[in-house]
């Protein structure tokens, strides 16, 4: 758009960054608008929290738009918030893609001056390549031999680590958005650190790829939310004590009403504050759960009409089988739709109505409502083997290690705690530094199998607290510092969170959410 672009994306750390604010502040002038994208800076070790709040806060003072890339940067992004700065104007994002995505958004002009900035773990020469009007200066961007490097992600200090595609998980939130259409609301379910995605910047993904609304487990899950500067709101779908109230109302959070004497204790504690506190009512129309009985919500809505610190935003219900049952969610789906009617007519304004969780919003598009609830599809992950997600959605996490050790035993060798592994001839074998500290699970059924150089290998063996041993003797050339794939793809094969659901009895949810978070998120 005619936009300056100044890239100063070859390395970040507190005195050069601070300083190219200074360059911005003495030779813009008002006609200008001035837009900072800042990428996490160098490793900053025990100063990287003080010295990104730092720049957040002088940016804060300085530019026009604030876009912070990362999970450090995100700070300065906090810190910008906290000093005043209007929230419109700052953007927190956690790829490329969305950084570029936000630079849109905000109408670039040929009097706009955009300034990016970054460590070099960061990549932010990704983001200034997408702005180039001339494709042919890529030649002269930091790392341009890099650009189309695969490993775009520099490893994290631990040899086990998870990656996050982020890229992943916006296609899927828009793909979802563009399924349901723009008069149906997304909720997008961040509960339980988002699967074991990482909750912060899963919920700022979805955000920016066309969420609403956002759905926790309970109010200290949607509190680390607001800590970390997210003002959308957020509902909590589980009980919140009466004594939580007032933090509830004070951060603007949404709670789940589905009992009288628990209403009236809400209502209350709403009262002596002078405040209204925003509820969405459940309704158990078969699940057995949460929720009052469909048949004892008439009396219980008449007494909310009653309730004055209570604004009854939405009215909700949940599915027990859309994953499997069509015709039993279609029964839930009649009985709730029953009861919304009637309500309505008694004065019931609701903003949202909502009853489908992933499942019943692939499974019909008669399971909307106004409003879904949607979780395991985020994150590229089917609820069911008959309900699947699109083949164009994407798995967003992978998990990786590193080879510690490769030696050969000699035959009859035992292997691992309680001797239950045996070489029966001379058998290579690689130790990996991960086990069920981890979230690699021992028992009853481990992992079966993980990927080296593209290949299956064996997991032989009980798994240790932090160790794992695979057998290696079918591949050429394993060495200490491969990469092994536990949950992904490596050459031609992959391991999905379906194949490990499959062997342990259970459902993909239960994989990604045993992955522990000492495990770091890239």
């Amino acid at each position: 758009e005619g936009t300056l672009v100044i890239d100063d994306s070859y390395r970040a750390e507190p005195t050069t960054t601070r300083a190219v604010l200074d360059w911005i502040q003495a030779v813009t002038d008002e006609r200008q608008r001035t837009i900072f994208v800042l990428g996490d800076m160098d490793p900053l070790g025990t100063q990287t929290q003080r010295s990104h709040r730092q720049i957040g806060q002088r940016a804060s003072e300085i530019v026009d738009y604030l876009i912070v890339q990362g999970a450090d940067a995100a700070l300065a992004g906090r810190a910008a918030l906290d000093h005043g700065m209007d929230p419109s104007r700052i953007a927190i994002t956690y790829s490329p893609q969305d950084t570029i995505a936000r630079l849109h958004d905000i109408g670039l002009t040929s009097s706009d001056v955009i300034v990016v900035k970054g460590g070099q773990q960061a990549r932010m020469e990704l983001v200034v390549r997408a702005l180039l009007a001339d494709p042919a200066e890529t030649s002269q961007l930091p790392r341009a031999e890099l650009l189309d490097d695969a490993e775009m992600l520099i490893r994290p200090n631990r040899p086990t680590w998870v990656e996050i595609d982020q890229a992943a998980l916006a296609n899927n939130v828009r793909q979802i958005k563009q399924m349901i259409g723009e008069d149906v609301a997304l909720f997008a379910v961040v509960k339980a650190d988002a699967y074991g995605h990482g909750a912060v910047s899963a919920a700022r993904t979805a955000l920016i790829n066309g969420a609403e609304y956002l759905a926790v487990a309970n109010l200290q899950e949607a509190i680390d939310l607001r800590d970390a500067g997210i003002r959308a709101p957020i509902l909590c779908m589980s009980y919140v004590p009466p004594q939580n109230i007032r933090e509830a109302i004070h951060q603007n959070i949404t709670v789940t009403v589905y009992d009288l004497e628990l209403a009236r204790a809400y209502d209350r504690v709403a009262q002596e504050t002078g405040s209204r506190l925003k509820v969405h009512a459940k309704i158990d129309t078969g699940m057995g759960r949460i929720g009052v009985l469909f048949s004892q919500a008439m009396p219980f809505f008449r007494h909310l009409l009653k309730m004055s610190g209570l604004e009854v935003e939405g009215v909700y219900t949940h599915f027990s089988s859309a994953d499997s049952d069509p015709e039993y969610t279609a029964l839930q789906v009649r009985r709730f739709r029953d009861l919304t009617v009637p309500l309505r007519a008694a004065g019931f304004k609701f903003r949202y109505v909502h009853a489908a969780n992933s499942a019943g919003t692939l499974a019909s598009p008669d399971n909307h409502f106004n409003a879904v609830r949607v979780g395991i599809a985020l994150y590229g992950l089917s609820p069911s083997d008959t309900v699947r997600v699109p083949e164009t959605f994407q798995p967003v996490m992978s998990w990786k290690t590193l080879i510690a050790q490769v030696k050969t035993l000699p035959a009859e060798h035992p292997v691992g705690y309680g001797n239950t592994y045996k070489t029966r001839t001379e058998e290579r074998v690689a130790i990996l530094p991960v086990g069920y500290a981890d979230g690699f699970r021992r028992a009853p059924y481990h992992w079966g199998q993980v990927l080296v150089r593209g290949q299956f290998a064996p997991i032989i063996g009980r798994v240790s607290m932090e160790k794992t041993i695979i057998s290696v003797n079918h591949i050429p050339d394993v060495s200490i510092g491969d990469e092994v794939v536990l949950l992904g793809t490596q050459g031609n094969n992959r391991i999905t969170a379906d194949d490990v659901a499959e062997r342990w009895g259970t459902i993909s949810y239960e994989v990604v959410c045993s992955v522990l978070p000492r495990i770091p998120r890239r």
